[in-house]
């Protein structure tokens, strides 16, 4: 047996909905009424999603190299294009999930145990799960 993680695109599409309707959904709630038009909302997000994984897809086969929009945008356009690219996903593209998921964590678990608070436990949420992160991608994977 392999000691590499298995990570599948339906993993990748459970994480990315089970995101999406935990956090944004509730504001959707508020504004919109209607059940069908949030229905449909979603479903028009649903296609222009697919519409961009076709197009990294096809930007994949076409520009055959390690190093995702980074890659693509300094061929396509210019380095300098692809250097911005990366500190932007670096530092918000990456960052800004990582912390909306913690707070939500975090919201969530203090309404279930009021005595703690969703800042510690996002913070604490973050740190145990880069510790995890970094032992090795068998832990990453389980986890």
């Amino acid at each position: 047996m392999s000691n590499t993680a298995k990570f599948s695109p339906s993993t990748a599409a459970a994480i990315v909905i089970g995101t999406g309707v935990f956090t944004s959904l509730g504001f959707q709630l508020v504004d919109i009424k209607s059940g069908f038009v949030i229905l449909v909302l979603w479903v028009l997000g649903g296609i222009i999603a697919i519409s961009g994984a076709l197009c990294y897809a096809e930007l994949g086969a076409r520009l055959p190299r390690s190093g995702g929009e980074y890659n693509f945008l300094s061929q396509i356009y210019h380095p300098m294009a692809g250097f911005i690219s990366g500190c932007v996903s670096a530092t918000v593209g990456f960052a800004a999930p990582t912390a909306l998921a913690a707070i939500t964590f975090g919201v969530y678990l203090s309404s279930v145990f009021p005595q703690l608070s969703p800042l510690w436990l996002a913070t604490g949420l973050v740190v145990v799960m880069t510790l995890v992160h970094a032992t090795s991608h068998r832990n990453s994977g389980n986890i």
